[in-house]
């Protein structure tokens, strides 16, 4: 793969969180894309240390999984630096991206809560020609299967039992919540 390529698979790999973060809020923002960071996370640390994409760490070869195998505790600090510039710079672009296309964006994300699934034919139709799919739509109470409440605000901070999202208390919990009950 080229130095392009990879930039491009980071930027994807971002583009779910950011994604979310626009659509509801920072506040809001689910470990659903956890996938997709520790991919490019990933990814950005073989260019620093495995394929020699990095100014700063230099043309070189690191051993081992994470690439600092028998390297300097400085040579450490200058990739965990090269990994996080590189991934910053990689959700500020896919970032840049959403609000660019703000308007696909939105469309394309209300059309998934709407139909939950959509092909790659159905999703270009939305973002290159405004256009929604001609089937029936499933969720017509505006997605989550109209329960909205997952998205509502505890009334306060602390909660007894379960999740701080007031839709979802009593609907999950850890398993320490079990254990004590």
């Amino acid at each position: 793969r080229s130095f392009k390529e990879m930039h491009a698979m980071m930027d994807v790999a971002m583009g779910g969180r950011v994604a979310e973060e626009l659509i509801f809020g920072a506040e809001n923002v689910t470990s659903g894309a956890s996938s997709d960071i520790q991919n490019a996370t990933g990814l950005a640390r073989a260019m620093v240390t495995k394929y020699g994409f990095s100014n700063e760490v230099g043309i070189v070869f690191h051993g081992g999984n994470t690439g600092e195998q028998s390297a300097s505790s400085e040579t450490r600090a200058k990739i965990d630096t090269e990994v996080k510039r590189m991934t910053d710079s990689s959700y500020n672009r896919a970032k840049d991206l959403l609000r660019k296309y703000s308007k696909q964006h939105h469309l394309l994300a209300q059309t998934l809560l709407e139909y939950e699934t959509l092909t790659g034919d159905e999703v270009r139709d939305i973002v290159l020609k405004n256009k929604k799919p001609s089937r029936p739509i499933i969720n017509k109470e505006g997605g989550a299967r109209g329960d909205r409440s997952v998205l509502e605000k505890s009334s306060s901070t602390t909660s007894s039992k379960g999740s701080k999202l007031t839709g979802l208390r009593g609907k999950v919990g850890s398993r320490r919540d079990s254990a004590t009950e």
